[in-house]
């Protein structure tokens, strides 16, 4: 389909989603839906991948072109019909799973401590939907599952196999807390280089930069991320997704010294805190990490 055809196509689906399923109460709700859309599409192969800026700019039109006094008059199609009510589905499957598997990573892990419930519910998103939510619609499902989330209900909960499951995960990719730290920081830094923004940044990009921190024989973890492919995976993207979460305001400009000691001072600061029968570093820590690869300085162009 042509850009025109697709955001006909979106504005028509978009009419038919709140004739279904009443008006949201922003438009804030408006976009997230709209977004919603597209990516169930993608999900399904009835679109094409679209590069994150065109999604952001394609839904902000569409909803501009909204009018809620034509929802009563809106003739649908039964193809359209059906369409609207597979998102829906797919919308609150998701909120659902990722409610349950909050609950479950709480009784499990956290029935004592406080809670980051934003940086939670984010980490916890990829492990559950395997495409990228776009930045709207991911904002939109945290809030959700937020404003559902109950601290006690949590701990009385029934936990099926499946929520745990997740909640293991989770809590295995909580190791790397630190490296997620690192690998952020490092992106931010090539974006800055480059003069691009966070609407760039995608998974090849992000399992690029880790690759580049791995290389890095200073660093030896217990759970290697070169063998262990699927936990690189899901760090991979939750990074991306947390990235794309972020505002798009002017990103920090670091030099490679500078995100050469941060590096130092992370494996000081882990080698300070973790218990010795969890050592992640089985060798010396070389003076000065010279040969970290992060290139902030090459022309513009493929990120990849």
């Amino acid at each position: 389909m042509t850009n025109r055809e697709i955001e006909e196509s979106l504005l028509n689906t978009l009419n038919a989603y709140v004739r279904h399923f009443d008006i949201p109460n922003s438009r804030e709700d408006l976009l997230a839906i709209a977004s919603s859309i597209l990516t169930f599409q993608q999900k399904q192969g009835i679109l094409k991948a679209i590069a994150p800026e065109q999604v952001d700019a394609l839904i902000q039109q569409v909803v501009n072109q909204f009018e809620p006094t034509n929802i009563t008059t809106f003739l649908v199609d039964s193809a359209t019909d059906t369409l609207v009510q597979q998102v829906n589905a797919w919308r609150e499957s998701l909120g659902n799973q990722v409610l349950n598997s909050l609950n479950a990573y709480v009784q499990k892990f956290q029935p004592d401590k406080t809670l980051d419930l934003t940086e939670t519910i984010a980490s916890i998103i990829p492990l559950i939907e395997n495409i990228q939510l776009h930045q709207v619609e991911a904002k939109s499902l945290i809030q959700r599952v937020k404003s559902q989330f109950n601290w006690q209900n949590a701990l009385e909960q029934a936990i099926g196999a499946g929520p745990l499951a997740i909640a293991e995960k989770l809590a295995k990719l909580l190791q790397f807390g630190n490296l997620e730290g690192l690998l952020k920081e490092t992106v931010l830094a090539n974006l800055s280089g480059l003069d691009r923004t966070l609407e760039t940044v995608t998974e090849s990009l992000v399992n690029t930069e880790l690759s580049k921190i791995l290389g890095n024989h200073a660093l030896q973890f217990d759970l290697d991320l070169n063998t262990d492919l699927e936990s690189r995976q899901l760090l991979v993207k939750q990074v991306t997704l947390k990235l794309n979460l972020m505002q798009r305001s002017p990103l920090p400009s670091k030099s490679v010294q500078e995100i050469a000691n941060q590096v130092d001072s992370e494996i000081e600061r882990l080698k300070a805190g973790r218990p010795k029968e969890f050592e992640i570093f089985n060798q010396p820590k070389p003076p000065i990490l010279r040969d970290l690869n992060v290139d902030i300085s090459k022309p513009k162009g493929d990120l990849n």
